[in-house]
């Protein structure tokens, strides 16, 4: 599932990133991508298939779907990177809404080739597969995940695309603020989605929901009720809990799972699930998300505000963050899960039998694929079951309120992480937000603001490369570019030859060119004028001369 995740956050964040980056004749590049699609669907993967079935080969089910999966997903990145789509078909829409609507086609693409895939692999999979279990079944066992996953993902990107008014890297901060409320929102809804993508229907084993009452009850972790968890014939043994309030958080059982699991074994599945909800792992994993973002957030201000050489808003370098974070993301959130699995073990075999407990998961191990071994064990969100089955049935005993503290001092490490990134970045943020309210005035036209805001800036942030570029605006506005090249030579060598007011009050006079002469002496022998890749000499020098008279 972990890998499934990654992939589809790939897939979104990498299509607002690369939107465009290598564009080249983006009508003929979105031709030939659609003609090497069509190739690729009808002669190309029927054929591996066929070959493959003739030849009495059953690759692993694992590899060849991650294969598929990531080919889909890199495929996709290409189009948009090569051709932009979105731009090519709705260019006035795009600077409204620019991570929506390529996200829009992403999904549009994703699903359109994942049914052909998923269709091939069908046929290539169908002897070991339960006969039951149509194409139609096999595709929608496969896209459960994205459509739990597309919304929220969606969601988050219009809340970001909302607030992309002002400077860019402003929308770091607001997102902070949006943050904790969007994942409560998302846990709230949880059963609502869970419902829907997984065709959850109503309880139909009376005895079955009592018992798991009385352990909900013994827990003291109160569940609305059963819902049977629809896996479209596939061979899922697997069950859940969803829902921050009582009132609507139900426990979810595969009917796969009823189906071969005794009543005492369901208990102690069920017990584990429990477990989850008693020790607040949901708590813990959106106190993680947040977090997470959080530590993000303090990256980009700290680069944008303490090391702006090394800033940049290229496309390239925001996919390889994400790259980064994904890889973070990896490690931290499987380790914490592998964690979270061991804590509710240990609450099942305090709540139920803990031989039977284990002889569920004897049970579990019998009917699932042991994970590749080409994926390490630190990249699994759940440990091995053989290493489960030895705690179980030989691991100290852990009592409730032990297990209770244990999670609860997970907790407090990761709110006091969280408050300590919050605290780190409380005075980046004041910095991007003094720039950004500089942005805003220059933008909006106003230049006596402007200046008010660019004179009250402390002197750390008047060489800062973001408040040359806005008071370069500002000299163009003013009708001084003289003020943009005597920023320059003060950002470039630290100088100060006239003040910001000073120039903008005798801007053109002759008694400034003095000024002029020495900065062009001094500044171009060292090639100190280029700024953002831009020669402010080159670009000014015309003007000036025009301006001095």
């Amino acid at each position: 599932m972990i890998s499934l995740f990654l992939h589809l956050l790939a897939l979104s964040y990498g299509t607002v990133n690369l939107c465009g980056t290598l564009k080249f004749m983006p009508l003929a590049s979105v031709v030939a991508w659609s003609g090497l699609t069509v190739l690729i669907i009808m002669r190309w993967l029927p054929g591996y298939v066929d070959a493959e079935v003739a030849a009495g080969r059953v690759p692993s089910f694992v590899k060849t779907q991650e294969k598929f999966f990531w080919g889909i997903v890199a495929w996709i990145l290409l189009l948009h990177a090569t051709a932009d789509p979105v731009g090519l078909m709705l260019p006035d829409y795009v600077g409204v809404l620019p991570q929506i609507l390529p996200m829009l086609v992403s999904i549009a693409l994703y699903l359109g080739l994942a049914y052909p895939v998923m269709f091939e692999m069908y046929r290539l999979f169908k002897p070991v597969l339960d006969p039951r279990q149509s194409s139609r079944d096999f595709f929608r066992a496969r896209m459960t995940i994205p459509i739990l996953f597309f919304p929220p993902i969606m969601l988050w990107m219009l809340i970001e695309d909302l607030n992309g008014g002002g400077m860019p890297a402003l929308v770091e901060i607001k997102l902070m603020a949006v943050a904790p409320v969007f994942f409560i929102a998302l846990y709230l809804i949880s059963p609502k989605l869970f419902n829907f993508a997984w065709r959850a229907e109503d309880n139909q084993y009376p005895d079955l929901e009592a018992a798991i009452k009385k352990i909900s009850e013994q827990a003291e972790a109160p569940v609305s009720g059963l819902k049977i968890w629809d896996t479209f014939n596939e061979p899922v043994a697997n069950a859940a809990v969803a829902g921050l309030s009582a009132r609507f958080r139900y426990v979810y059982i595969t009917r796969y799972l009823l189906s071969l699991f005794s009543a005492e074994q369901v208990e102690g599945v069920v017990a584990h699930e429990l477990g989850h909800l008693r020790l607040g792992h949901v708590t813990t994993y959106m106190l993680y998300s947040i977090v997470l973002i959080l530590v993000s957030v303090f990256y980009k201000l700290g680069i944008i505000a303490w090391f702006p050489q090394y800033y940049t808003e290229s496309a390239w370098v925001s996919f390889a963050e994400m790259l980064f974070f994904l890889a973070v993301f990896s490690l931290t959130f499987t380790a914490l899960a592998r964690f979270s699995e061991y804590q509710a073990d240990a609450f099942a075999v305090t709540l139920t039998d803990r031989q039977n407990f284990a002889s569920g998961l004897e049970t579990l191990e019998s009917m699932t694929l042991p994970p590749p071994a080409v994926i390490p064990g630190w990249l699994l969100t759940h440990p091995l079951i053989s290493d489960r089955i030895e705690r179980a049935r030989n691991g100290p005993a852990q009592t409730l309120p032990e297990l209770i503290r244990q999670a609860g001092r997970t907790r407090l490490l990761l709110v006091i992480f969280g408050l300590a990134m919050l605290a780190a970045a409380f005075s980046p943020a004041a910095a991007v937000l003094k720039i950004s309210d500089l942005h805003d005035a220059v933008q909006a036209g106003n230049h006596r603001l402007a200046l008010s805001r660019y004179n009250s800036l402390p002197d750390s942030l008047k060489n800062h490369p973001m408040v040359l570029q806005e008071t370069g605006k500002l000299a163009f506005g003013c009708g001084s570019p003289l003020l943009a090249t005597a920023i320059a030579a003060e950002t470039s060598l630290g100088l100060r030859f006239v003040e910001v007011s000073e120039i903008l009050h005798h801007a053109g006079a002759p008694e400034v060119a003095l000024d002029f002469e020495v900065m062009k002496f001094v500044l171009k022998p060292l090639d100190l004028w280029r700024v953002h890749g831009v020669s402010l000499l080159e670009k000014f020098f015309d003007h000036i001369k025009t301006a001095l008279g």
